[in-house]
């Protein structure tokens, strides 16, 4: 299972925090980006993450067997949809007893949740139980397998993305989110954070070749199958809304799979 959230601040904890009586919701943001601007010594003023509440969230599911790698559904919330705190009692049904594949996910989106999950009071038992194994598969965070763990110096989904032939951020960044949502754009939203579920999934199968844990034919096998059948998948589970801005994705994707596999030559294919 691979999740992605996109988060704007918190309105209830900035007005909180705020400590500005008649302010509006903007000017309170704006004092407590400021405020951690200045406590990071001008470094970031990203929030800490009892600020994010989730907007869009977007899952991909795949099965194994014997060596093969098939994505099986696709989902996509937005807050317009359904109250926050129904998707996340789905969200933790889903993932329990699942091992779930994220980009940077266990140093924000799982915390989010968790954090989320906290204030509006929405047990996740099954998934905490699964996560205090020792050894659990619970969860791979893509970003630390790529980075050895931080030893060698993590980069952003966007440079991975284009290093295998994936197009990574094409017209929409994390940082657009919040004047997104203010603009209404919650298709928009959620058509980026699939680009971004898609991309880490991508990346996942990419390093199960290279850890050796696939086959050079179970990836070559579960790639295409990928191809074939996320088209599919998007158009069925995704509304007409948020469909659109996807338009292009799944072709600017092409270079990282490259030839379809009946069209290869045997003799290249022989000496990969």
């Amino acid at each position: 299972m691979t999740i992605d959230l996109e988060t704007v601040p918190d309105e209830e904890l900035v007005a909180s925090v705020g400590h500005h009586g008649g302010a509006s919701y903007a000017e309170q943001l704006k004092q407590v980006v400021a405020d951690r601007r200045a406590r990071t010594g001008g470094r970031s003023d990203f929030l800490p993450l009892p600020y994010h509440r989730p907007v869009a969230a977007c899952l991909l599911e795949a099965v194994e067997d014997r060596g093969l790698v098939t994505l099986t559904d696709a989902s996509c919330w937005t807050d317009q949809k359904e109250p926050e705190a129904r998707f996340l009692e789905r969200t933790w049904a889903r993932l329990d007893g699942a091992t779930v594949i994220t980009f940077h996910g266990g140093g924000f989106d799982l915390p989010v949740l968790a954090l989320r999950s906290l204030k509006l009071q929405v047990p996740a038992p099954g998934w905490f139980a699964e996560a205090r194994r020792t050894g659990s598969p619970a969860h791979v965070d893509v970003k630390e397998l790529l980075s050895g763990a931080g030893s060698g110096g993590a980069a952003p989904l966007d440079l991975y993305a284009k290093l295998v032939g994936l197009p990574g951020k094409v017209d929409v960044a994390g940082e657009d989110v919040g004047a997104l949502y203010a603009a209404g754009a919650h298709d928009r939203i959620a058509a980026y954070c699939m680009t971004d579920v898609v991309q880490t999934w991508l990346l996942w199968l990419r390093h199960r070749l290279v850890d050796g844990s696939l086959t050079v034919d179970g990836y070559e096998e579960s790639a295409e199958a990928a191809r074939t059948r996320l088209p599919g998948l998007l158009a069925s589970r995704l509304s007409a809304g948020e469909q659109a801005p996807l338009s292009g994705f799944l072709q600017q994707c092409t270079p990282f799979f490259g030839a379809p596999r009946a069209q290869r030559p045997r003799a290249l294919r022989a000496t990969t």
